[in-house]
């Protein structure tokens, strides 16, 4: 027995040693810039859900006055919401000054962004107007869009809007059908089809709220999350794994683009349909403001579609021409335009890197719509 604890003794002196040195490697490697990893920020990760099935007009919000620190193998990021739940600067309803409502999921939100990098935090500091964000992740999709602008963003006074689309998973987020394998679990408002147009309905009305298995999977997530944000070793090796498999990706021999998934080719006629009916709706309740429409891009929409306007914003052209207030930016166009769109995305995760959501702020900064609302009285 003692010759067998001098062993496991002997044992953990190895993995111990192994450990350190394999932890003052990596911060070399790391802080030296070899390696583009992230960097510890010695804070505790989130232990609470930052997005809930909470509000009973469109399901998915964040929590008042909360704080979360979100980390993933590239980043790891504090997110801050204020008092009526936007991960957002305290606004006031009331303003003499002209202030722009931006709505979108998580490409607008800033998943995996410090707050002072994302897109309508670049466009207020560029213009000095207010852009307030009203975006969320967790499967948020246009009739959600539509429902917390008549709930929530509606009650803050607005000269203007930005819609940001996301075909990629837009379409399966309104898609009742999909709907009952994809989220059977969560509260969800969705438009059905009748035979008169379609009619508001929520589905898993009793999952409005924390439900007990998000509490559970926020603490099975602390521990990995702990390690990011306190070990180098752990940001390193994470780094190298998603870089081999970013490159495995992009090599996969004989890939067919016919047959990757892209919203702006990919969609049936009821999920157009659906989405013309949920814009037509914003449309009215948004009245004679200046809204921009933006289109917004994956990987797998730049990889798979070739150059020129695609089947998706044809139909939104056609959706919008009614409306003289409404504009188009279709950024998958705009992307491969400027060039370089592979470095706005993030390796581990596929959303924005600061670079693709300065790449968006610069095209609406550009857009005929948004120059001509700037310039108006």
């Amino acid at each position: 027995m003692k010759r067998f604890r001098q062993w496991i003794l002997s044992g953990m002196a190895v993995l111990a040693v192994s450990a350190l040195t394999l932890e003052i490697l990596s911060a070399i490697v790391i802080e030296s810039d070899v390696v583009p990893a992230e960097v510890p920020n010695y804070r505790l990760p989130g232990s609470r859900p930052f997005w809930v099935d909470s509000n009973p007009y469109f399901g998915m919000w964040h929590p008042a006055n909360a704080e979360y620190v979100h980390t993933k193998s590239c980043f790891s990021v504090l997110y801050q919401s204020n008092s009526y739940g936007a991960r957002d600067s305290e606004r006031s309803i009331e303003s003499a000054n002209r202030r722009v409502i931006v709505i979108g999921d998580s490409f607008i939100e800033g998943y995996g962004l410090e707050k002072q990098h994302r897109t309508t935090d670049l466009l207020e500091a560029e213009t000095g107007l207010e852009h307030l964000n009203f975006a969320t992740s967790g499967h948020f999709g246009p009739t959600q869009y539509f429902l917390l602008y008549k709930h929530l963003a509606k009650r803050f006074r607005h000269d203007a809007v930005i819609i940001s689309l996301l075909p990629d998973n837009d379409f399966a987020d309104d898609d009742p059908e999909l709907g009952k394998s994809s989220f059977a679990d969560q509260y969800r408002p969705y438009f059905i089809k009748t035979d008169n147009g379609y009619r508001l309905d929520y589905k898993n009305k009793n999952q409005l709220g924390v439900s007990e298995k998000q509490s559970r999977r926020e603490k099975r997530r602390f521990f990995g999350r702990f390690l990011r944000n306190f070990t180098y070793s752990v940001n390193l090796i994470n780094y190298v794994k998603a870089l081999l498999e970013y490159q495995q990706e992009s090599t996969e021999p004989n890939r067919d683009k016919k047959q990757i998934y892209s919203g702006f080719r990919d969609f049936t006629a009821d999920q157009i349909k659906r989405l013309e009916y949920v814009l037509g709706q914003f449309f009215a309740e948004i009245g004679d403001r200046p809204v921009i429409v933006m289109v917004i891009p994956r990987t797998n929409d730049l990889a798979a579609l070739p150059e020129g306007t695609t089947r998706f914003v044809q139909k939104l052209n056609e959706m919008t021409k009614p409306f003289a207030n409404v504009s188009v930016l279709d950024l998958q166009q705009e992307f491969r335009r400027t060039g370089g769109w592979q470095k706005a995305y993030r390796k581990c995760d596929d959303h924005w890197s600061p670079a693709g959501a300065a790449m968006a702020a610069e095209q609406i900064l550009q857009h005929p719509g948004y120059q001509k609302f700037l310039n108006s009285n």
